[in-house]
């Protein structure tokens, strides 16, 4: 067994022509309209705004007669558009991230939001191991101060109640920890035995049809714990609605914990989208806007 870390890596983001989007302010008429400079407002953000203009054609006052005024600053207008509910318009723009040491209980959990959500999820039918790569639950991680106790208290001496329930949790910890260590050593000898037996199959001159057959067979004694990993491309209303369910204190531990990195990311890199979502002191984030 191999413990890895979570990695997450935003590869990458919707990118706005601005070439042709004056091209198209200006078949539109729209010749007061001044496309807003990078340094002022990232591209997926700036895509929705466009997008949502459009709607009402109100990139400027009397291009459609209705509209007699209009919002100038970006951080208030798609305020407003979060708020009105306006959702449709966040489906233009997207993020990517590759995510690194999660588990197939995390891609599981995750598999389930199809709409707006794009998924490539490394193969356990063509990938095969010669250990079992696992990221360690946050619920039986050793903080230090358990790690300590550990380290310095003593079997059978006296302590303080506080003192002695966080000891005996720091002790629960600490022997589940060895059994996912057997468990996974169990696994691991097994598989290395299905190595042996399928070995002339498995050799590097075999065809790859061959090997990778035997290696989706091979992978059914595989714990759901094993870590794997993928791109997920997310389109910003999906990503919003995600976070709200899976950055919450009601998530799965292990996706709760990706997405609070990811809303993270959000918050500072798309504040006029996600600076609504709020960060408790736990971690969990809560989105002012939840429905949109």
């Amino acid at each position: 067994m191999r413990n890895v870390e979570i990695e997450v890596f935003p590869v990458a983001r919707t990118v706005v022509n601005r070439e042709a989007v004056q091209r198209w302010l200006d078949y539109l008429g729209a010749n007061n309209y001044d496309i807003p400079h990078e340094s002022m407002v990232t591209d997926p953000a700036l895509l929705i705004a466009l997008a949502a203009k459009r709607c009402y054609l109100s990139f400027e006052p009397g291009l459609n007669p209705n509209v007699t005024k209009v919002r100038k600053d970006l951080t208030e207008y798609l305020d407003n558009i979060l708020k009105s509910g306006h959702g449709s318009v966040l489906e233009h723009s997207s993020y990517s991230f590759a995510i690194e040491g999660v588990s197939r209980v995390f891609t599981g959990e995750m598999n389930r939001h199809r709409a707006g959500v794009g998924i490539s999820e490394g193969s356990m039918r063509y990938i095969r191991f010669n250990d079992i790569p696992s990221w360690l639950p946050t619920s039986i991680t050793l903080t230090e101060n358990e790690q300590h106790l550990l380290d310095t208290v003593q079997p059978g001496s006296e302590m303080k109640d506080e003192t002695y329930q966080a000891y005996m949790l720091a002790k629960k910890k600490q022997a589940s920890q060895e059994v996912f260590k057997k468990q996974y050593a169990v696994t691991e000898l097994h598989y290395q035995t299905l190595e042996d037996i399928w070995k002339d199959e498995l050799a590097p001159t075999s065809k790859f049809h061959g090997k990778k057959q035997i290696t989706s067979m091979m992978r059914r004694i595989v714990p759901m714990g094993v870590a794997t990993g993928g791109v997920w491309t997310l389109n910003i209303r999906a990503l919003r609605h995600v976070i709200a369910l899976r950055a919450s204190e009601a998530a799965e531990e292990e996706i709760a914990f990706v997405f609070g990195k990811i809303a993270k990311i959000m918050a500072e890199t798309e504040p006029m989208m996600f600076g609504d979502f709020e960060q408790s002191a736990e971690g969990f984030w809560t989105p002012k806007y939840r429905k949109v």
